[in-house]
Order: structure tokens, then sequence, then C-alpha cells
């Protein structure tokens, strides 16, 4: 689902240093501290209650769903830029200018709001500030968004994305976690590829692939360690049933993996992801060492050629 405000986005963000290198040119959007107080005055300090207001908290936005947002309500980012994990930042100077570090005083400890599962780190920056991190990512404000609910940031460069309360990067296609009515949205749906026709796509319209190692039916897995890496396999949490979208005749199974996870079967085939891919439509995982394949909506298989593969099993 396209955000309404991405055909604004280039305009507002044009003269933002948006690539996160020391060095960077400052941006022009500044916050002065308040007076009385010394800090950034839309920034409070309690909830209204008296209490103070949770590090992180979860917001539900109309367009992109339930997402991270700071104490002050206003949208995260994360920056593609940085490795999950490494706690460190690459945004500084310019870059820190326009995309405002989320930061707690030294030694205080980050607070999750109801709904927050991620879990919430600190690092010090090279400035000496404490930035907070969300599933491993550091956190970030952006300076043209100027009241809750503002996602101008979302998209920009392709580098700058929103979270969700796991600390999941919302990527393109990933906007909307459920359909109208609050309902999640299908563990399996069809999309109409234009080269290869029908295919199966995940929840977040991600193309989905069967690997010829794997054996039909039973079903297993035989992509770990580094294939996983590569190739994540589609899972649900323990217990819950994979729903289908409308289109798809697979029978949609489950198995437990090695590690302890539920993966997706469709029609006996455990389903993966491709890491590449980085947007709905893409399919660069297609035909990948000719073990590789996308699914039509009954589960069956696409051959490199786009053809129905009528054979089932190993290819070695």
């Amino acid at each position: 689902m396209a955000l309404t405000r991405r055909t604004m986005l280039g305009a507002t963000v044009a003269t933002l240093p948006l690539a996160g290198c020391a060095g960077g040119s400052g941006g022009t959007a500044t916050t002065e501290p308040d007076d009385a107080t010394g800090t950034d005055p839309d920034t409070p300090t309690d909830d209204g209650t008296g209490m103070d207001a949770a590090t992180v908290s979860v917001s539900d936005h109309p367009e992109l769903g339930e997402i991270l947002v700071g104490p002050d309500d206003m949208t995260l980012y994360m920056f593609d830029q940085d490795t999950q994990g490494e706690s460190a930042s690459t945004c500084y100077d310019g870059c820190a200018e326009s995309w405002p570090p989320l930061t707690v005083e030294e030694g205080e400890e980050p607070t999750a709001g109801e709904g927050v599962t991620a879990e919430l780190t600190t690092f010090e920056r090279e400035d000496g500030t404490t930035q907070v991190s969300a599933g491993g990512w550091p956190l970030y404000y952006f300076t043209p968004d100027e009241e809750p609910g503002d996602v101008e940031g979302q998209g920009a460069n392709d580098v700058w994305w929103v979270l969700r309360p796991d600390g999941t990067p919302v990527r393109p296609g990933e906007e909307m976690t459920g359909t109208p009515g609050g309902m999640d949205a299908a563990t399996v749906s069809v999309s109409d590829h234009p080269e290869l026709g029908e295919i199966l796509v995940g929840p977040d319209g991600m193309t989905l692939y069967n690997f010829d190692q794997d054996t039909q039916g039973e079903p297993e897995s035989t992509c770990y360690d580094g294939c996983a890496e590569s190739w994540p396999p589609l899972t649900v949490e323990e217990g819950e049933e994979p729903t289908a979208g409308e289109g798809v005749t697979a029978e949609l199974t489950t198995f437990e993996r090695e590690d302890g996870t539920t993966q997706v079967a469709a029609d006996g085939w455990p389903l993966y992801y491709f890491t590449p891919d980085e947007e709905p439509g893409d399919a660069e995982g297609q035909g990948a060492n000719d073990v590789w394949w996308v699914l039509r909506p009954d589960g069956s298989l696409v051959r490199s050629d786009g053809s129905t593969a009528t054979e089932t099993g190993s290819v070695y």
C-alpha cells in the first residue's frame, strides 16, 4: 500500500542529508532548547499523569499500522547504513541534525510502553550521549515530522524506515499488517506477477519459494544456518494456524523446524523468502541454482520458463 505522503517525500527531504556519514552537510531544521528548562520544548517529561512517559511506545498509524514512537509520540526510524545489533550509529553531524537520535540520560534504562516487544538497549555514541536501540536497531526521529502521526521520513532514500513493535523495519509492501476491520493479513496470498503469472506471496507481499532439496509432503526443511540466512523460512507463532488469502487453493500446513520455530508449507512444500528481494514483485530467487522456485496458488512449482512443474521431489 503506497503512502499518500510518498509523492511529497522527495521534495520534503531533498535538501536534507540522508546518508549517515561523518562530515555530512548540515540540515536546516533545528530545534532550540526551551529557555526555562534547557530541554527540547516538544519533548514532554511525563505523560500527563505525573508518571514519566515510556521511552518507546506503540502507535497505530492509519497507513502503516502499528509502529514505534518516542515518549513525545513522534515517529521513530531505523537507518539501513547502521548494522543491526552492533550498538553503533553511522549518523552524525549533518545527518544527526536531520535525523536526531532517541537518547536517554547516561545510566538510564529505556522503558517500553504497552505492546512493545522489541528488546530496548542503549549504547554510547561518539559524542558521549546515550542512544536507544530497538531490536538492535538504533532509533532516530526525523526533523520534518512536526506532530504525532507524521511519517515524512518513511522510505527516505530507501534507507530510512519506521519499525514494528517487535523492532522489524517496515519496508515497501509491508506498510499494513492488517486488512480492513483490523484482521491480520493472510499468511499466504496470491500476487499476479507480470512475468511469472499468479504466484504465492507472504503477508508482507514478498515472493515465496520452494526448495527442491526439501521433500514434498513430509514436510521437512533442509535449509538451515547460512542457507536460512539467505532464504528465511516463512514462520508463524507456535500453535498458530496459517491463513490463506483469496485464490490460494494449496493446503497450508505447519511443521516444527530443528530450531524450534514453526514453518509454513504449501501443498507440502516448505516456504521461504529470499533476502535479495527488496520489495513486492521482486523474484530474484526464481531458478537460483536450479533448485529454488516460486509457486502457483495451488502449490505447484513454476520452473524457469514460467511453466508449471509436474514432477516433485529433489532435483539431485
